[in-house]
C-alpha cells in the first residue's frame, strides 16, 4: 500500500471535516485512573510526565507499583521533550548542573530494545490530532507543538499496543475522543 493510500485511510478514519466545534473535558470519573488498580497491567508507554515526577519524586506510589508490575516502554519524543529542559535550563543557575546531570541519568538509563520511536505513518496521523487539536481548540503556537509530541506518544502507544501513563488528563483526554483506538491511564501528581 502506498504511503498516500495511508494518509487518505488515516483522513477517512479522523473525518477533521465532520469535527466543527471544540471539544469539552470529560468528567474524570469517565476516564481511567491508577487508583484502586491491581497487578496485571498493561503495557505501559511513558509520557514525559512521568519522567518529570520521577525526578522531582512527586511519583505517586500507585504509579510506582504499576511501573515495578508492568513492562515499561520508553518514547523517542520523551527523550526529545527532556532533552529540550536541558537546552532552556540558565547556565548561570548554579542548580542546572544537577539537574541536567538527573535528566542525563534518566535518558541513559533507557535500554535501547525498549525504546519505541514514531515511523512516518504516525507522523503523518499525528500531524492531522494536532492540527485538528489546534483548530478546535485555538491552541497557541507553543501549545499546538505539545499536542503534536503528544499525538506522537499517543499513536506510537496505539501503534505498539501500550497504554500511555500520564498525569496529562487535558491533553489526551482529547486525543482519545478524537481517536478513540487508544488507551491512556491516568495519575495524579504526589503534592
Amino acid at each position: 500500500m502506498s504511503s498516500s493510500s495511508t494518509f487518505r485511510q488515516a483522513i477517512r478514519r479522523l473525518k477533521p471535516e465532520k469535527r466543527l466545534a471544540g471539544l469539552a473535558y470529560r468528567d474524570r470519573s469517565v476516564l481511567t485512573f491508577l487508583t484502586g488498580w491491581r497487578p496485571p497491567f498493561p503495557n505501559f508507554l511513558l509520557d514525559t510526565t512521568v519522567y518529570i515526577d520521577t525526578l522531582q519524586n512527586r511519583l505517586p506510589d500507585e504509579a510506582e507499583v504499576a511501573l515495578r508490575s508492568s513492562i515499561s516502554w520508553h518514547s523517542s519524543v520523551t527523550e526529545a521533550e527532556l532533552a529540550a529542559a536541558v537546552g532552556q535550563l540558565d547556565p548561570a543557575d548554579p542548580r542546572s548542573a544537577n539537574h541536567i546531570e538527573r535528566i542525563t541519568e534518566s535518558i541513559d538509563r533507557r535500554t535501547q530494545h525498549r525504546i519505541l520511536s514514531p515511523d512516518r505513518e504516525i507522523w503523518r496521523e499525528a500531524g492531522i490530532l494536532a492540527g485538528m487539536l489546534a483548530r478546535l481548540q485555538n491552541y497557541e503556537k507553543d501549545d499546538r507543538r505539545k499536542a503534536l509530541n503528544d499525538a506522537l506518544i499517543f499513536l506510537t502507544a496505539v501503534k505498539h499496543g501500550c497504554a500511555v501513563l500520564t498525569r496529562n488528563v487535558k491533553e489526551f483526554d482529547l486525543l482519545l475522543q478524537l481517536n478513540g483506538t487508544g488507551q491512556v491511564v491516568f495519575y495524579d501528581q504526589t503534592p
